[in-house]
């Protein structure tokens, strides 16, 4: 680890310091200012006349609130076409190919702005329209180029990956649709207001998606066996890795908000977890096989946390953390407005067709499960949270855990039954990430489920039972979906691997990287992590000439992580197999170099051939500056034939 035990345990003292400060008041609208909506993307913008679109677009002085009602409204810079109200995102442009576009932009504020994104044809630099307060501009251009782009405006001198409050929400998408496309999607914008303060305070930040954060967001219906496709657009400034529950995607396109690319068809592959980068687009389709309520959301727990969030106190500590679990906290998990997930998250609710049967778990094998609590086991004396599995007749010592989780060895095809009981003083979860089951059992608090039949959550000294059949070999992360960067910061996580039969434990590795320590600050990344349970963890044993399988689970809540394998010369090859427990395609399955990036619940097999004995280093390390593992693999030569 790059940092010792006195400079971690320095910032969990800053940390609880700034977590006693009061919050400070947020900036509210001027009087009078016009109140910006929210739109769904479903309607596009402008007048379409044969091949030409003509459309005025505004920016205006907007007061918005990104949550409830109830909640906190506070000032931006918004797009309005022109007569209409502002919204957030902007007006949706959308068009066939080859249609001209005449727009004009007005900026009613009092600042100079520069707007963006409009000209992708043209090069970056002069894709660019200045618009000083009060100004007026007309252009003319056309769309050339199918697919998913995006428009941005912000202060004169701003970069929009530097944009924080008052221009922040100047964002809107561009759809260009090729002759003959289906135009039956959903465009999904990802956009962030923060406020920063001096003197330590903790900062303010909402994180949304078609400006409004989760449990506000709009549900999204579909209807089983009915397939959709997914336009996002993501105009934070941070990378997002996306997790759809219950589904497979394969990608068609991604871009950068200028340029848009199509993803051959010999390389799109199954995935239900990735990574989107700043200012980029991604466009992915699926087909919702199975029936029920089902998230779509960011895997960086504190941007679906109350970090991101504007109403109520913020919850700075580890201390507030516990204490939002509680039933008597304001914002629990349990309470009548779901759970206490917020900010980058949508539900998708898919109807049963007639004909749907749910499966069979008929003759599941039973599995006991134990979530539980050990004192004084991470850094700072903070308790290890994790899971036990029962072998034999008597239940797990209650101060027992595993870190990582226990390897749930399970057999593709074969239903299973898992006993999972809660010996914590607080309410917990537990989704099986990547897998597609029957939606009860998915873990979402208030939210898995169909119809009347709505999972709530495993209480404290509860049980609940899970009921499923994986239906894909495969290698799975399962893991805390209650207070998740709590819990799983103190190590409520593990492997899931589902086989045809029995693993060679030979030639197959499990690596997992994941949270090892006490949450320290709501609104910071933790700079604890462990490899395989540990700090310094055991060495990987391979045989030179034999080929070896590695499963690497990513499952870190708060960090993008680097696998790279390496001698002190050069850099291994290996060949991956299978991303996020699906195979990969043949024209994926190509020798390159050892080196991976994966974001919390991506998971990735790939083969390795040592072909030279001697000492190799798997270096695992959190791509931000924060913390490096090494993991020691050791190739032993080839023993005689027997």
């Amino acid at each position: 680890m790059l940092l010792t035990a006195p400079a971690l345990i320095g910032i969990a003292l800053q940390a609880q310091l700034i977590a006693t400060l009061p919050r400070t008041p947020l900036p509210k609208p001027a009087p009078g200012v016009a109140h910006a909506g929210v739109h769904q993307n479903t309607a596009a913008a402008g007048r379409l006349v044969g091949t030409t679109l003509t459309l005025a677009v505004d920016i205006v002085e907007s007061g918005w609130k990104p949550e409830g009602a109830d909640d906190p409204e506070v000032p931006i810079l918004a797009f309005a076409e022109h007569g209409k109200q502002a919204t957030v995102p902007g007006p949706l442009v959308r068009v066939p190919l080859g249609t001209t576009i005449a727009l004009t932009l007005r900026n009613t504020t009092d600042s100079a702005l520069v707007i963006g994104g409009f000209r992708s044809s043209l090069a970056a630099e002069r894709d660019t329209i200045q618009l000083p307060k009060g100004a007026t501009r007309v252009i003319r251009f056309r769309a050339n180029a199918a697919g998913t782009f995006a428009y941005w405006g912000a202060f004169l001198g701003t970069d929009p990956m530097d944009r924080l409050w008052k221009d922040s929400q100047l964002n809107g998408a561009i759809v260009v649709d090729a002759p003959g496309a289906s135009t039956r999607d959903h465009i999904l914008v990802l956009s962030e207001w923060f406020h920063p303060y001096e003197e330590n305070r903790p900062f303010e930040v909402v994180s949304v998606i078609n400006g409004k954060g989760w449990p506000y967001t709009e549900t999204i219906n579909l209807t089983q066996n009915d397939s959709t496709r997914f336009r996002v657009v993501n105009m934070t400034a941070l990378y997002h890795p996306l997790h759809l529950h219950g589904f497979y995607y394969r990608i068609e396109s991604h871009g950068t908000g200028r340029k848009d690319v199509a993803v051959p068809m010999a390389l799109r592959h199954l995935s239900n977890t990735d990574l989107i980068a700043p200012g980029n687009t991604v466009t992915f389709s699926f087909l919702p096989s199975t029936p029920g309520n089902w998230l779509f959301h960011c895997h960086f727990s504190f941007h679906v946390d109350e970090t991101v969030t504007l109403s109520g106190s913020p919850k700075d500590s580890a201390e507030a953390a516990a204490m939002a679990a509680m039933p008597s906290g304001p914002h629990t998990m349990a309470s009548t407005e779901g759970h206490s997930m917020r900010g980058l998250a949508i539900g998708i609710k898919v109807a049963p067709a007639p004909s749907y049967v749910p499966t069979s778990t008929a003759n599941a094998r039973d599995m006991r499960l134990f979530i539980q609590k050990k004192p004084n086991a991470l850094m700072t004396g903070a308790p290890a949270y994790g899971f036990v599995l029962q072998s034999g007749p008597k239940e797990p010592a209650k101060d027992s855990v595993n870190l990582p989780g226990p390897v749930l060895e399970l057999v593709r095809g074969k239903p299973v039954r898992i006993l999972m009981k809660n010996n914590l003083d607080e309410p917990s979860s537990v989704h099986w990430h990547g897998l597609e089951i029957e939606s009860f059992p998915d873990g979402v608090p208030h939210w898995s489920g169909l119809g009347d039949k709505v999972y709530s959550q495993i209480a404290a000294h509860d049980s609940f039972v899970a009921e499923f059949t994986p239906p894909r070999s495969g290698t799975y992360p399962y893991h805390s979906h209650f207070n998740d960067r709590h819990q799983m910061l103190a190590g409520m996580y593990g492997a899931l691997i589902v086989t045809d039969g029995p693993r060679d434990l030979t030639h197959d590795h499990l690596i997992v990287a994941g949270g090892g320590g006490p949450e320290l600050e709501r609104k910071a990344e933790s700079f604890y992590a462990l490899v395989n349970g540990r700090r310094f963890p055991r060495p990987l044993r391979l045989t030179v000439g034999e080929t070896h399988r590695l499963r690497i689970v990513s499952v870190h809540p708060d960090w993008r992580i680097a696998f790279t394998l390496q001698n002190d010369s050069s850099l291994a090859r290996w060949r991956p197999i299978a991303k996020d427990g699906a195979d990969l395609p043949a024209a994926m399955r190509m020798s390159r170099a050892a080196h991976v990036e994966m974001g919390p619940g991506q998971t990735a097999d790939f083969t390795f051939t040592p072909t030279r004995p001697g000492t190799w280093r798997m270096e695992i390390r959190s791509v931000e500056t924060g913390w490096f593992i090494p993991l020691e693999v050791i190739v032993a030569p080839k023993g005689p034939k027997r």
